[in-house]
């Protein structure tokens, strides 16, 4: 029996005598991740409580965003902290984890604001954000999210149901990688005269971020949206827009010192009243980007901007002048390697690119003075319009020149015939100038330009052509 007993007493301190060790571990781990997070996520730490317990620990955490342009916006964080490296709290929720493991962390979390502004109603009537993280032996963490769904009505009438989302988030130590996955369902908020609906939204993401503030991460980026689509009436006009499919994809990776980025954003169709287009995409790179000329524009942004317009105007230039030669050293490129829209009238199909050498701007005199600059840039640009689809843009372009002329002088507005018959003429007028210059060419139902600049000239179809006369159009 007295074996039995000093048997059972051992297990009993195996048991709970490394939960209060893993507790301290677990209360240091917190406190860094909270850290981090909030340094991650451009938040302030408000306020913060901790009380360690023996097999859990309770604490809760008040963050405000580090935006003046949102007011007053705080997330109200509660967590409950079970120490490894067995979880024994968890048995209290009727749960139970053999792996070991240094902490399971429940957290609930509530956005609140006092604000007045549009968005303040919705932030408060978002449910409780639910999150149960693992954080391993080796400092390497998941959380698992979830949102429920919710359905309110707001203040202004309006009506509000979500269906919720969920996600899974896996990151390293010091969240120097992040691996998210987030999916949402439908969002509508409707009323008599208005109706907004988003509806599958997924992001994924896979980013590593390898300096302290967080800026400037590597990796890939994924959103989609299945539809999204509005509608609201204007006296006895509905207005509606429509779209469906759409997606972003963003990378960046780094090579030395040099950035390098791409991105393509496309749809399936887009409805605008009663024109159709689709579908459409393009896609950008951008490459040989200096790194640190590139962070050192950032912080002066950061820096200038509680500062007055005009300052933070003068002081960007100044500091723009100052890291021009580094970030023109690599030859930077910008290149639109594709525009495609699909029309009812026609397409549109693009290319664009624009590089500069930094051979001839070593020292910020130089970037400062713009004829070294025009001849330290090369571009080229290749656009492609049906006739159509141009003769309309152009048309419903002057009806709006035209309409605002008319009110400017206090002029009585033409009736609709007359001003769709104005705005025409004006369209081919401005349309057959362009032609005779040469700006325009027609090929196979379509208006084509391709331009190219270098040293000063721009070619534009082949041709030389005066810079003054092309900025005159």
């Amino acid at each position: 029996m007295r074996a039995v007993l000093i048997i059972i007493f051992i297990l009993l301190i195996a048991i709970l005598v490394p939960p209060y060790w893993f507790g301290m571990k677990a209360e240091d781990e917190y406190n860094n991740l909270i850290q981090t997070v909030s340094e991650f996520e451009n938040l302030e730490i408000v306020s913060k409580s901790y009380k360690r317990g023996w097999l859990s620990s309770l604490s809760e955490t008040t963050y405000s965003l580090k935006d003046e342009d949102i007011e007053s916006l705080q997330i109200i964080e509660k967590d409950t902290i079970y120490h490894g490296p067995i979880p024994v709290g968890l048995l209290s929720k009727g749960k139970f984890m053999l792996k070991p493991v240094m902490a399971i962390i429940e957290t609930q979390a509530q956005i609140k604001t006092e604000a007045k502004e549009e968005y303040s109603e919705f932030a408060n009537t978002l449910p409780t954000i639910d999150l149960q993280t693992t954080l391993s032996l080796n400092g390497y963490g998941t959380s698992e999210v979830s949102i429920p769904s919710v359905e309110r009505k707001l203040n202004d009438g309006k009506e509000m149901k979500w269906s919720g989302l969920d996600g899974l988030i896996n990151f390293t130590p010091e969240l120097y990688t992040v691996y998210s996955v987030i999916n949402s369902g439908n969002l509508e908020i409707e009323d008599d005269t208005f109706r907004v609906k988003i509806a599958g939204i997924d992001i994924e993401s896979n980013l590593d971020y390898p300096i302290l503030n967080y800026k400037n991460p590597l990796g890939d980026l994924d959103v989609k949206i299945a539809e999204f689509s509005s509608e609201g009436k204007d006296g006895d006009k509905l207005n509606k827009l429509t779209l469906t499919n759409l997606e972003f994809a963003g990378s960046t990776n780094q090579k030395g010192d040099l950035l390098n980025h791409t991105q393509s954003l496309g749809f399936e169709t887009l409805t605008v009243g009663g024109n159709s287009y689709g579908p459409g995409i393009y896609e950008l790179q951008m490459r040989n980007i200096d790194k640190s000329a590139f962070e050192e524009i950032q912080i002066a942004l950061d820096q200038n901007q509680n500062n007055d317009e005009s300052t933070v105007n003068d002081m960007i230039t100044a500091e723009m002048i100052k890291v021009l030669p580094g970030l023109f050293k690599n030859a930077p490129e910008i290149e639109l390697t594709k525009l495609f829209i699909k029309t009812g009238e026609g397409e549109i199909i693009g290319h664009a690119a624009i590089s500069v050498s930094g051979d001839s701007i070593d020292n910020p005199e130089l970037a400062a003075n713009p004829i070294f600059l025009l001849a330290a840039l090369s571009a080229e640009i290749k656009l492609s319009v049906s006739k159509p689809l141009m003769d309309n843009l152009l048309k419903d372009y002057k009806i709006e020149e035209i309409t605002d002329e008319k009110k400017t002088n206090n002029e009585v507005l033409p009736t609709d015939k007359e001003l769709q018959v104005l705005a025409n003429t004006r369209a081919q007028s401005e349309i057959q100038e362009m032609l005779d210059q040469g700006i325009f060419v027609i090929k196979d139902g379509s208006y084509e330009i391709e331009a190219v600049y270098g040293l000063g000239q721009i070619k534009v179809n082949g041709k030389a052509i005066n810079i003054n006369s092309f900025l005159d159009l």
